[in-house]
């Protein structure tokens, strides 16, 4: 689950450029939506911090916000928009997983204290 979470966040690196010459090709534009660039970087974040997760639930909850958020990324693509609410929803998800993956940094650094 942990390289499967990896390959995620860069398959949103992946995403950003597929929609740069996506956008580029059809529309003759430029492709600016700084939320996918905010959360493609918030993804690579991730892919770093859940080296330090030890339980597969929670590298299950982190890949689950890291793949919703970029199935719905797509969808905006192809003409679906985001609402605010679902721009929070996927906020939310990302900070719940951040926060599990620092709550893990904390636990391993107590457990590094205690063995010292």
């Amino acid at each position: 689950m942990l390289n499967a979470t990896r390959y995620l966040a860069y398959c949103f690196v992946l995403s950003f450029l597929f929609c740069l010459l996506y956008v580029a090709v059809t529309k003759g534009t430029v492709y600016q939506d700084p939320l996918h660039l905010q959360y493609m970087l918030m993804s690579l974040g991730l892919a770093y911090l859940v080296q330090f997760v030890q339980s597969q639930t929670m590298l299950s909850v982190v890949f689950a916000v890291m793949l919703a958020t970029l199935v719905k990324l797509f969808t905006q693509l192809y003409g679906w928009p985001i609402s605010e609410r679902a721009v929070g929803g996927m906020n939310l998800g990302y900070l719940i997983a951040y926060l599990l993956c620092i709550q893990q940094l904390f636990k391993l650094k107590k457990q590094h204290q205690s063995r010292n």
